[in-house]
């Protein structure tokens, strides 16, 4: 029962700091690029209120993917728009990348501390959990917020090379929040009915590319 309280506070902690930094580096972005709106706002704080989304902080928790309150961004204040529009939507998951490989790097030295000191060794296994989710977490709002889907970050990419009349913008403007809908209650039903796991095509994409690039920095660290 304790490993599993003490599992849980690790994850609800690991999701704070993740979608707290990932929008606070939307907001700086905007402001470098010319636009106060966030920080007008209040939003350019690490107070994970100002940030908190019940819906996306439950999904993070269940689902391994979610998200925070968006931080209000106005691309007319910018002084060059459409590069105002790339740097803002790839700021959030350049910073998940980032605490992703940090995460990982820690994780691999909490390993090797508790392997080499007995007396210490349930402290770092407890800190080696901690950043193994930190890791995940991150990983998993990378992959999903890089989708290019309405109202995602990789929207906003495509967004910042296209015109705003061009037709397959256009539809995933106006469809995408429903195709996301779609996708996490397909993964919903898959789990409930014990269906096959590649039915679940958002959890089995996000879970395939997270683990590839864990692998990845495991080697980039020395292991495996």
């Amino acid at each position: 029962m304790a490993n599993g309280v003490t599992e849980f506070a690790f994850l609800a902690c690991a999701v704070i700091i993740s979608i707290v930094l990932h929008e606070i580096a939307h907001g700086y972005a905007a402001l470098w690029n010319g636009d106060p709106t966030a920080k007008i706002s209040g939003r350019l704080t690490i107070n994970p209120i100002k940030h908190f989304d019940l819906v996306g902080f439950l999904m993070l928790l269940v689902c391994g993917f979610g998200y925070a309150k968006p931080v209000p961004v106005n691309p007319y204040n910018f002084r060059h728009k459409k590069r105002g529009i790339f740097t803002v939507a790839i700021a959030g998951v350049t910073v998940n990348l980032l605490l992703a490989f940090i995460s990982s790097g820690l994780f691999v030295l909490m390993a090797v501390l508790q392997a080499k000191y007995q007396r210490g060794a349930a402290a770092f296994a407890g800190f080696r959990l901690f950043f193994s989710l930190l890791m995940r977490i991150n990983l998993s709002l990378f992959f999903f917020n890089l989708l290019p889907v309405y109202p995602l970050d990789g929207f906003r990419v495509l967004e910042s090379f296209t015109r705003y009349a061009n037709p397959v913008t256009r539809f995933l403007r106006d469809y995408g929040a429903y195709i996301l809908i779609a996708l996490v209650g397909l993964g919903i039903v898959v789990d409930i009915f014990n269906m096959p796991y590649y039915f679940d095509i958002l959890g089995t994409y996000i879970i395939y590319a997270r683990n590839g690039v864990i692998k990845l920095f495991l080697m980039i660290w020395g292991v495996g």
